[in-house]
């Protein structure tokens, strides 16, 4: 099941609307690990400062875009109730650069520790009356996983845990949409508007059931309307929309956040380790 929960999310905008800006993510993939105080800091240099981006993140949630200027960022994630002052137990560094949006997924390594993987999303809207789908594994119990469209092609063949998938291109339309790994099964509809990019996740419950939580990354038009009206030539006309990340509320004066998408799926134990960052292999 998945909450937009607004409470408990504390992010201040980083940068202007004028300024040229990198757009970032997080996801806590790991089943192994308590819920978690999610922080930035940054960029390197005078005036760097350190913002939480969510207050108590468990296993399965997902940020919106953080609209962040330039630079160099380090991300940090302590149990929820430590002290914000000791050093984290678990940080990544990154590079921000203008233009760019990426997701850092953080997994399991099945050695008691947790990665970061951050992966590059591409927000490039696809042609009209078709969406762009992805699938990230989170799913530590479901491995190799498939999961085809049904009527359609298939999203993921032998996708291990801590894998993401390129994006597939669909028909704008509600599909159905069968997961498998071994004795476990999941039917979903994925609804798919005309001119979306969505990131699917899928995450792992008790008895190795699986769950789906389809994720927009660019908004569309909704299932079943119309496509938008072109010019003479052929050119789309603009439509409006809210842009990634910048949830209900955003206007000219500067970018916001999506709410936190959460999954009641928290782990019981908190396992650190030391967090590797590092690209993350894509799988068809």
């Amino acid at each position: 099941m998945l909450l937009a929960v607004a409470a408990g999310l504390a992010f201040s905008p980083v940068a202007g609307a004028a300024q040229p800006v990198g757009q970032l993510r997080l996801g806590h993939l790991s089943p192994g690990t308590g819920a978690v105080v999610a922080t930035i800091s940054g960029p390197e240099g005078a005036g760097s400062t350190e913002q939480v981006v969510a207050r108590d993140a468990a296993y399965g949630d997902v940020t919106g875009y953080l609209r962040l200027v330039p630079g160099r960022y380090t991300v940090s994630m302590r149990p929820v109730g430590s002290d914000p002052s000791a050093p984290a137990p678990l940080s990544a560094g990154l590079q921000i650069a203008p233009g760019t949006a990426q997701s850092l997924f953080f997994f399991d390594t099945g050695s008691g520790q947790v990665r970061g993987d951050l992966v590059t999303d591409d927000l490039t809207a696809p042609a009209a009356g078709s969406g762009r789908v992805r699938v990230v594994q989170g799913a530590e119990t479901a491995t190799p996983l498939q999961a085809l469209a049904v009527g359609g092609p298939r999203l993921a063949t032998d996708l291990g845990y801590g894998a993401v998938t390129e994006y597939a291109t669909v028909a704008a339309r509600t599909w159905d949409v069968r997961l498998s790994s071994g004795a476990a099964t999941k039917a979903a509809q994925l609804p798919v508007g005309g001119g979306s990019v969505t990131t699917v996740v899928v995450t792992g419950g008790p008895g190795g059931a699986l769950a789906v939580h389809p994720i927009t990354d660019t908004p569309g038009l909704p299932v079943g309307a119309a496509q938008p009206a072109t010019t003479h030539d052929g050119t789309p006309l603009p439509r409006g929309g809210v842009p990634a990340g910048a949830g209900g509320t955003a206007g000219d004066d500067g970018p916001g956040v999506l709410p936190l998408v959460l999954c009641l799926l928290a782990a019981p134990v908190l396992v650190y380790g030391t967090s590797v960052l590092r690209a993350s292999r894509r799988r068809g």
